[in-house]
C-alpha cells in the first residue's frame, strides 16, 4: 500500500483538514513511520487513531456541501467509522481510499 500524496486545494477548512489527515493516516503500517506507536498521540492513542478521530470530526462539521458532495462525505465518514478499530494495514488502506474520494469533493467555505 502506498502512502497517498498529491496537491490538495480547497477553501473549506474542514474539508482541507480531512484531506490532510487522511493522507497522513495512509502512512504505511510497517512500523517505520511511527503512526502505529500505541502512545504516539497520547496514552493508548496512536497517531493513526488521531487521524481517524480528526477526519471524522472535521467531516461531520461540514455544513455547506452540495447534495452530491455530502453523499461522498457521508460515505467516507461511514468507511472511516467502520474501519476505525481494524488492524493497522486495513486502516491505512481505508485512509488512502478516503483521501482519494475526498480529493474529488467540492465544498464551499463555511
Amino acid at each position: 500500500m502506498k502512502y497517498a500524496d498529491g496537491d490538495d486545494e480547497t477553501n473549506n477548512k474542514h474539508l482541507a483538514e480531512a484531506i490532510d489527515v487522511t493522507r497522513e493516516g495512509s502512512m504505511p503500517a510497517d512500523g517505520t513511520s511511527g503512526y502505529d506507536d500505541p502512545n504516539g498521540a497520547g496514552r493508548d492513542f496512536s497517531l493513526r487513531d488521531s487521524c481517524f478521530h480528526v477526519a471524522i470530526e472535521e467531516l461531520q462539521k461540514i455544513s455547506t456541501a452540495p447534495k452530491e458532495s455530502q453523499e461522498k462525505i457521508d460515505r467516507v465518514i461511514g468507511m472511516l467509522q467502520e474501519a476505525q478499530y481494524e488492524d493497522n494495514r486495513r486502516r491505512a488502506q481505508v485512509m488512502a481510499n478516503a483521501h482519494e474520494i475526498l480529493q474529488d469533493v467540492w465544498v464551499p467555505p463555511e
